[in-house]
């Protein structure tokens, strides 16, 4: 599979600097001028060594998540307000005058808005005439197994690609890193973070919750609040108060009755149950025991579950990612990012989301993003036209902006992106908190970089330099 369109336009915006070409790129903007001090294939670098094979093999954790089935529209508002009609207020008293009053009707509205966050990330910086040096000749250049993905199941580095110098590594690690902290904001983005120009927008943990309010006012409106249950730290159950099945279910009726009661077709919507891969096995395994609790079972009434029947029902809620709530299979899906509790009784802790994003023909949770050619692409036009580049390029129908920055043959780029969420029916939207799962051994591994306490990583940043006799027993090549 090919590379993204962000990392080809991130390639192509340093490339001049690799090859010595301009490019018709404007020169003169400096870059820190400290270029790092050890390169892949060079004497010392990561992988300058001759005793080993060219297989790199990926041993990465990449983030996997709800982003992929998000619908990503670029705009130029800076702040997105959705209206909601919320309440009609009848005034107290009948009218019992003949030719009196009678009671009358009023609107109450309330507004939501969402801001955008904006983050960056930057390569290492780079000196143009040591990319793709070999300390000598019996260095074999590294070609990947397995693939190196972002949240979205885009291919970053694609199983097979030769891993040839510096400058490629770079580009596939700024998507890689602006995409993992995008994944992470998802879920957990607040405002209250923002610091200079670094800003977060609204995560889902803040969307998908109560205490709703009219952004003009700061008026209380309760009617867009979300639906949450609270687990109590529970471990999901096959009957009883804490039987899986039993909360989805109720979960879902809240949903029938708002939308029914707003004149919308429940039937028509589009949900899905987003959850982390360590509760996804608890949750499936109780689900396929689940309906004993629909009965009362007293006396000498036995009820039989036969374990065959459990266990295809198990397996097919595991291969379809896919489970049943009132007559109606509902995706789920699996998302490494959400935040996570540990030092509980019943093991790991975490939240299950359920995420309405269409309902009537409507598209009504979805993933904006500045678009940088509705914004700046006249401006940039108008600069290239006049000086040849302003050496800013703009990827991803506008998603991403890339920011090139050289001196003297040493060059880094940054990479810029503007999101956040919309939800324009959080009384559509729900979760319940605090459900937990006892993990046979230790738990999935969290993301390599994600700060998570499950995360796996370690390892060299470089490699001791060959000796001639060395007591490492390396030798030459």
């Amino acid at each position: 599979m090919e590379q993204t369109e962000f990392l080809k336009s991130l390639a192509a915006a340093i490339s001049p600097y690799v090859d010595g070409k301009s490019g018709g790129y404007a020169q003169g903007y400096k870059a820190a001028g400290t270029p790092q001090a050890n390169y892949l294939y060079e004497n010392g670098g990561l992988f300058g060594r001759c005793d080993g094979s060219s297989t790199l093999i990926n041993a990465l954790v990449s983030p996997i998540g709800f982003e992929k089935v998000l619908t990503w529209v670029g705009t130029d508002t800076e702040r997105e307000f959705v209206d909601a009609w919320t309440d009609i207020v009848i005034t107290a008293g009948e009218g019992q005058a003949a030719c009196g009053n009678c009671q009358t009707a009023s609107m109450r509205a309330c507004s939501q808005f969402y801001c955008f966050g904006r983050f960056c990330r930057q390569s290492q910086e780079l000196q143009f005439d040591r990319l793709g040096v070999r300390a000598n000749s019996g260095v074999p250049i590294k070609n990947l197994f397995g693939s190196i993905t972002g949240p979205m199941g885009e291919v970053l580095v694609p199983q097979g690609a030769a891993i040839t110098d510096d400058f490629y590594v770079q580009t596939a690690m700024v998507g890689y890193a602006l995409r993992l902290r995008n994944a992470q904001l998802l879920w957990n983005g607040n405002p209250v973070n923002n610091a200079g120009a670094y800003a977060e927008h609204n995560g889902f943990q803040l969307i998908v919750n109560t205490g709703k309010f009219d952004a003009y006012t700061q008026l209380a409106c309760d009617a867009l609040d979300s639906f949450l249950l609270n687990f109590a730290n529970n471990t999901p159950a096959a009957d009883g108060d804490y039987s899986i099945r039993r909360w989805f279910h109720r979960m879902i009726n809240q949903f029938r009755v708002r939308a029914a009661g707003a004149g919308l077709d429940w039937d028509s919507s589009q949900m899905y149950i987003v959850m982390t891969p360590n509760l996804w096995d608890c949750v499936a395994r109780v689900y396929a025991c689940a309906g004993v609790d629909l009965c009362t079972v007293t006396g000498q009434n036995r009820t039989v579950i036969n374990a065959d029947q459990a266990q295809s029902r198990y397996e097919s809620y595991l291969n379809s990612m896919q489970l049943p709530i009132d007559g109606r299979m509902y995706p789920v899906v699996l998302d490494n990012m959400i935040p996570e509790t540990t030092g509980q009784a019943n093991g790991i802790c975490s939240d299950i989301y359920f995420i309405t994003t269409d309902i009537s023909g409507r598209t009504v949770t979805y993933g904006n993003y500045q678009d940088f050619n509705k914004t700046y692409g006249r401006v940039r036009n108008e600069l290239v036209s006049m000086f040849g580049s302003d050496d800013i390029a703009i990827t991803d129908n506008g998603r991403y902006a890339l920011v090139r920055d050289n001196v003297r043959g040493c060059f880094d780029i940054q990479a810029y992106v503007k999101p956040r969420i919309v939800a324009e029916m959080p009384q559509l939207l729900g979760r319940i908190r605090n459900v937990c799962c006892n993990m046979t051994g230790e738990p999935f591994p969290d993301v390599t970089g994600s700060g998570r306490v499950y995360e796996k990583g370690g390892g060299r940043t470089i490699s001791p330099v060959i000796t001639l006799y060395g007591t490492s027993g390396q030798g030459t090549c």
